[in-house]
């Protein structure tokens, strides 16, 4: 009897776990699917974000134009700017942005008084349209998204964007209004699989869908009732997540929703509640399976159990396990990973194949530096998150201390799947870290060590694996390098170069070398960019990356960053005055005021006219040094200096940073012009990125030109300069000073 007993109790128990198990996966399940909807609500939320802000960029210039002429009444607005010349600048404000239909400008009245599609203008009035009887008012925002309407020119679907504009004692005296064709989101959204009961939405706040992807998904509920429900569902405060049948169609849902910054928009991403079930369900039958199998066995076998000091255990183990723990990130700290790298390496039986990996946070100093520890903390709890979330199961992530962190892969045991799983690992830290209203800059270097190849103790493992996290810190950030027996070597010659750095600093080994770069439609010299040089005795060239990171760690690029400046600009004064220079500043020169004085002292040294300097940072820059970098620039720009955006769309690309720092010039990084030829993806990206330029009213220079075809390709797409080997190689100052003087020659 106590042994059926037994076997009834752990088939119960069984049974309790398969269902609890089976529960928490589909929790987990539903969870992760949401989770994906967010991510994916997230990036279309920013993307029409980014359409509707190029429209009101666009708005607000005309407004402003207007207001500057301080107009009172709708004649005056007629003459000023009914003008085929008003009409003009319109159709070319709207050239770059495709999915722009018009833009048209209207009177008190509801008079059309320009409009870019036509001209002469068409005796149109659109008083009875609801963004117009909204903004007349003078009621509520200066802003009015209208619903979907049937353009009454085109007949396509459009949705309005209306702005008002006033006189300059606050009356009512017309309005902006752009037209967005409805079929551009639809087709947008259309390129997101989400499977077949998928449905993705562009909502107002009163429940009005303006665009929907697929647009004939299910009976499509109308009707104000409907509307309400969808604007308290998606609106209102206590969002679930679940959205009944009847919403958007005949099916519930599972949601995630994003607003649209600045607009009383939202992206709704949805999922049918059956087809998220159905997947759920493939995935716990085998557990089921599973548990009736365990429960079988059960029943065919009895033993008993022998139970001693379970409080004493229970305390001894939480001892143990708390000595073991990080307490801020609640991972596995180093003595514990210490351990079980031991159980690996130490016992009888030979080892079995693993990764060991070390992870250095890239930008983690700075922002523990300049924002406070407490975010530092915030930022190592997400990047444990991650991390643990990511990992493959029977994987341990630990971390040792600071902005260290390892990890023990079992199922890794080669170098290219080592680096495939360290750049997995990479490109998921990459993404930003939204931090109390901070928007903070991802990464992280790794360095892999393999057992037993490279160690059969816990202390040649851990040096090893440190000893490539040193190697791929040194090759740049977001790095990946497996360690290689000439690395303890070269870890011993990468200090005996930071000597040999001061002694070149002394001796005056590094010199400047001059890129030209020229204007792209008409091949016109138009400047040269400034490159670190160093001429080792004994090693050659040294890469600029190398000692300029030397240099970044050791403090020397304060004077060399300096010597840059006053030699380039004493090099510029010879060149014709039409001829700028542009030089490389890094983030630790704009550290205090060591930036703006750097560069006033060479001005004055040189006597080069401030117009004529260009002064190149990149966006990791903006990132890491934050209100700092941003008054330093404020003060170039007060002197007439040009700002440059080196590297642009391989960081954020912010809108928001080329506005408010009111960026001269931006360069499209090398990496998408070496793939221009043959990548769709990036030349649409350049594409973007010169659109953006053209209707920014900034310089583009396509950096890294090696062939024709990327030069020819570069100038269609817009770009106002280049620069490249095919073009020209940095040359010495005598040489510089020679192609300048040639051009007028």
């Amino acid at each position: 009897m106590p042994l059926v007993i037994l076997a009834a109790l752990l088939i119960l128990v069984v049974i309790v776990a398969a269902g609890v198990l089976m529960s928490t996966l589909r929790d987990d399940g539903v969870k992760d699917r949401r989770r994906e909807l967010d991510n994916l609500a997230m990036t279309l939320a920013e993307q029409t974000a980014r359409a509707f802000q190029s429209l009101q960029i666009v708005q607000e210039d005309i407004i402003d134009h207007i207001q500057t002429q301080k107009l009172s009444n709708r004649e005056e607005l007629a003459a000023q700017m009914g003008t085929q010349a008003v009409h003009q600048l319109m159709h070319e404000k709207i050239s770059g942005l495709p999915y722009l239909d018009a833009i048209t400008l209207i009177d008190d009245s509801g008079r059309l008084i320009n409009f870019s599609r036509y001209w002469p203008i068409p005796a149109v009035n659109v008083a009875d349209r609801d963004y117009f009887s909204s903004l007349s008012t003078m009621r509520g925002p200066p802003v009015f998204i209208s619903e979907p309407v049937t353009n009454r020119s085109t007949g396509s679907v459009t949705i309005y964007l209306a702005h008002r504009f006033t006189t300059p004692e606050g009356a009512f005296l017309g309005l902006v209004l752009g037209a967005m064709e409805q079929s551009y989101f639809e087709h947008f959204y259309s390129t997101i699989r989400l499977g077949n009961e998928g449905l993705i939405a562009l909502v107002r706040a009163d429940g009005a869908v303006l665009a929907r992807s697929p647009a004939g998904t299910g009976a499509a509920p109308s009707g104000d009732a409907v509307r309400e429900r969808v604007a308290r569902l998606l609106f209102g405060p206590g969002f679930t997540g679940q959205l009944p049948a009847g919403t958007f169609d005949d099916k519930s849902r599972i949601a995630a929703v994003r607003p649209i910054a600045g607009l009383p928009l939202a992206i709704a991403v949805t999922d049918g509640t059956a087809s998220v079930a159905a997947v759920m369900w493939g995935r716990l039958m085998p557990i089921a399976v599973a548990a009736g199998f365990i429960c079988l066995t059960i029943g065919l076998v009895s033993y008993s159990l022998v139970r001693h000091v379970n409080d004493e255990r229970a305390f001894a183990d939480a001892q143990h396990a708390a000595a073991r723990r990080d307490p801020l990130t609640h991972l596995t700290n180093r003595l514990g990973f210490a351990e079980q790298i031991e159980n690996l390496v130490g016992g009888p039986a030979p080892a079995q194949p693993f990764a060991l990996l070390f992870l250095d946070l890239d930008y983690f100093k700075a922002v523990n530096d300049t924002l406070g520890h407490n975010l530092g903390d915030a930022m190592l709890v997400r990047v444990s998150e991650r991390i643990r979330r990511w990992l493959p199961p029977g994987d341990t992530v630990a971390r040792l201390g600071g902005d260290e962190f390892a990890i023990l892969s079992r199922g890794v045991t080669d170098d290219a799947a080592a680096l495939d799983f360290a750049q997995s690992i990479i490109e998921l830290l990459r993404e930003p870290y939204l931090i109390d209203n901070h928007r903070l800059l991802g990464g992280c270097s790794i360095g892999i060590a393999l057992s037993p190849r490279d160690g059969t103790n816990v202390v040649s493992l851990l040096k090893n694996a440190d000893l490539a996290l040193y190697r791929a810190k040194g090759d740049g950030r977001g790095v990946a390098r497996v360690f290689q027996e000439e690395m303890e070597r070269n870890a011993r010659e990468l200090r005996a170069l930071e000597l040999d750095l001061q002694t070149a600093w002394k001796d005056g080994q590094l010199h400047l070398a001059y890129q030209p770069i020229f204007e792209a439609e008409s091949g016109a010299l138009a400047g040269f960019e400034a490159l670190a040089r160093w001429h080792h005795p004994q090693r050659g060239m040294v890469p600029a990356d190398v000692f300029i990171a030397l240099a970044e760690e050791t403090g020397l690029i304060l004077p060399l960053g300096a010597w840059a400046l006053k030699e380039a600009c004493r090099a510029a004064t010879q060149w014709p005055s039409h001829l700028f220079v542009a030089v490389n500043l890094s983030p630790i020169q704009f550290r205090g005021a060591q930036a703006f004085h750097q560069v006033r002292a060479a001005l004055d040294a040189s006597g080069l006219a401030p117009e004529r300097l260009e002064i190149e940072i990149t966006e990791s820059t903006l990132l890491l040094e934050g209100p700092m970098v941003r008054a330093t620039l404020d003060q170039f720009r007060e002197e007439g200096i040009t700002i440059t955006l080196d590297d642009f769309g391989t960081g954020y690309s912010s809108l928001r940073y080329l506005k408010m720092l009111r960026i001269g010039r931006i360069k499209v990084d090398r990496s998408f012009v070496e793939e221009v030829e043959h990548s769709a993806q990036s030349r649409a990206i350049v594409e973007a990125i010169t659109s953006l330029a053209r209707t920014l009213s900034l310089r583009c220079t396509g950096e890294g030109i090696e062939t024709e075809a990327q030069r020819r390709i570069m100038t269609e797409q817009g770009c106002s300069h280049l620069q490249g080997y095919l073009l020209g190689r940095p040359g010495t100052a005598e040489e510089a000073l020679r192609l300048a003087r040639a051009t007028v020659a």
